[in-house]
């Protein structure tokens, strides 16, 4: 893999730029709702307090906001985006994810659970209006695709291609039912992976190298029921790394919402590539870290991390940090821990509740890929 130059003060321009969270109106949504419970605490949802948009007001932790120094893979599920039975709360969550995306400033984002286009064009995807009004704002020249299959709940890829180049067209992996056995489940429950083969370079900046990836979005079964269906799909997708990936000369990223988590037995063929060196998986996804947030009670568990990533060594070589698919945990959510001091604590449920209620149940993740300066 060659090392790259990625300089480009344009992109820290237009990430300063941006509109600061302050301006989402989730803020105050978010108030008309909180249980009067909740006792005051700075810069934690209260019910009597004006702290509500101070809380608010940065969801990103500052390492995890987009720089021209490494290319950053963003995958989240956004929990019924765009469907019909999200219409009245999404005409409030909008705005809060349209800016949310624009401080990540990802290359690349892979989607969950978001409603795509019609077949016959009488309506659009639920992110193309998110994609334009990036693109007007100076966020960066996005595009956006969507998986075939899968209704409501589609996968999509949206980057950015200032700096990230599709080498063919985004489409489904494989053909809807194509590893459906007889009697049997479809392993993907009907949601076809989708499938970007991507490049850096630019033709306007030749002395920009070349990084190669093809890219992989998944959302596969949920629910302990689906266990089988998991462990298909995942013999599916080593077998592609294995062998049809060989026919591009890229490496692979497999990431989205897997539904279990990184020590699961579903898993055992990419714990096998992790031990044949082919491909990272457990190694980079840290379960103690959760990007779900599953609210049942305080007896039982309902955080868990689900969403992750399988990523070819070869790639690795790119990568400071060994543990790379990382969970951006809302600041609000870190500020409430800190001072409950774990995650049990009403006060920190509640913050959670509120999240999920308004934005999303999960959490996203990143994949970042540094490059070195050529001397």
């Amino acid at each position: 893999m060659k090392k790259i130059v990625k300089i480009n003060t344009k992109k820290i321009i237009k990430a300063a730029k941006a509109k600061p969270a302050t301006k989402i109106s989730a803020s105050k949504i978010v108030a008309s709702n909180i249980p009067a419970r909740l006792t005051m605490h700075d810069n934690v949802l209260t019910s009597n307090n004006d702290n509500i948009a101070r809380a608010f007001a940065n969801y990103v932790p500052d390492k995890y906001k987009g720089t021209d120094k490494y290319l950053d893979i963003v995958q989240w599920n956004i929990e019924w985006f765009g469907a019909s039975k999200s219409a009245e709360k999404d005409k409030k969550r909008k705005e809060v994810v349209l800016n949310l995306l624009k401080i990540l400033n990802a290359d690349l984002f892979i989607f969950q659970e978001v409603a795509g286009p019609s077949a016959d064009g009488r309506y659009k995807g639920s992110l193309d209006d998110i994609a334009e009004e990036l693109t007007v704002s100076g966020a960066g020249d996005y595009a956006v695709y969507y998986n075939k299959a899968g209704g409501e709940q589609r996968v999509a890829m949206m980057w950015d291609r200032e700096f990230v180049r599709a080498k063919s067209e985004v489409t489904d992996l494989f053909p809807k039912h194509t590893y459906r056995e007889t009697g049997q489940k479809d392993p993907f429950a009907e949601r076809t992976p989708l499938y970007g083969y991507f490049t850096t370079a630019t033709e306007s900046d030749p002395s920009v190298g070349k990084f190669d990836f093809q890219a992989i979005g998944v959302h596969l079964k949920a629910m302990d029921d689906g266990a089988p269906q998991r462990l298909r799909s995942a013999e599916v997708l080593s077998d592609y790394i294995h062998k049809l990936s060989a026919e591009v000369d890229a490496d692979v990223l497999i990431m989205g919402d897997f539904n279990a988590n990184p020590t699961d037995a579903c898993w055992k063929p990419f714990h096998k590539l992790e031990k044949e060196e082919t491909a990272a998986f457990a190694s980079i996804n840290d379960p103690s870290e959760y990007s779900y947030l599953w609210l049942r009670n305080t007896g039982s568990k309902y955080v868990s991390r689900i969403d992750l990533s399988v990523v070819t060594t070869a790639s690795l070589k790119q990568v400071v940090d060994n543990t790379i698919a990382k969970v951006v945990n809302w600041q609000p959510i870190e500020e409430a821990i800190a001072r409950a001091g774990n995650l049990t604590d009403r006060a920190v449920r509640d913050v959670l509740a509120q999240i999920k209620e308004n934005i999303s149940d999960h959490l996203p993740t990143i994949t970042r890929f540094y490059f070195d300066v050529k001397k």
